[in-house]
């Protein structure tokens, strides 16, 4: 768990700001591209929208939140939790920091407020799929092998492209068969 809780927070931290935010219509085409395209083409396809998404339409906030990213890079978590409080304040509209709150506050284990976060990023922007992917993991921890499964086939739905949450829910649904899903 430990190590996934690693590469969440490195897929939620890798974007560099762009100009666009989760309401950017050129969303639209780079998920019909993810979703219908080949192997090769998905990590860039993923970082194009990982870019737009972590773009908060405002200096300030772009400020603050790149100020969290080098805070959890160095570990400083607590720094970075104390910046993403007021990236949220001041754009609460802003998915990304939701969803980069929500990483560092498990980095913290605090999943409760992870979870509060990662469920508050996925209202302003369903398609999160490394959101959702860190909610299966929760729930797996949790036992809760249904739930997991369900959402890791959630998160595929936007990005059927991810080795990781292939991998979980295959794994899953040989747990699972033979029993209600």
């Amino acid at each position: 768990m430990r190590a996934f809780l690693f590469c969440a927070c490195a897929l939620l931290v890798s974007a560099a700001p762009a100009r666009a935010d989760q309401t950017d219509p050129r969303l639209d085409a780079l998920f019909e591209e993810l979703r219908s395209g080949d192997a090769l083409s998905a990590e860039e396809t993923v970082g194009r929208i990982l870019e737009i998404w972590a773009d908060s339409q405002s200096d300030t906030v772009d400020i603050l939140y790149m100020r969290a990213l080098e805070s959890l890079d160095a570990g400083r978590f607590e720094l970075a939790e104390a910046l993403l409080d007021h990236v949220v304040g001041l754009a609460p509209s802003f998915a990304q920091g939701y969803a980069l709150r929500g990483a560092v506050r498990l980095s913290l284990e605090e999943q409760a407020g992870a979870v509060a976060d990662f469920s508050r990023a996925l209202e302003l922007e369903p398609r999160q799929f490394e959101v959702r992917i860190a909610l299966a993991e929760i729930l797996l921890g949790n036992g809760e092998k249904r739930d997991a499964y369900e959402m890791f086939q959630k998160a595929l739905e936007w990005n059927p492209h991810d080795e990781h949450a292939r991998r979980r829910a295959r794994s899953l649904r040989r747990e699972l068969e033979g029993q209600e899903i």
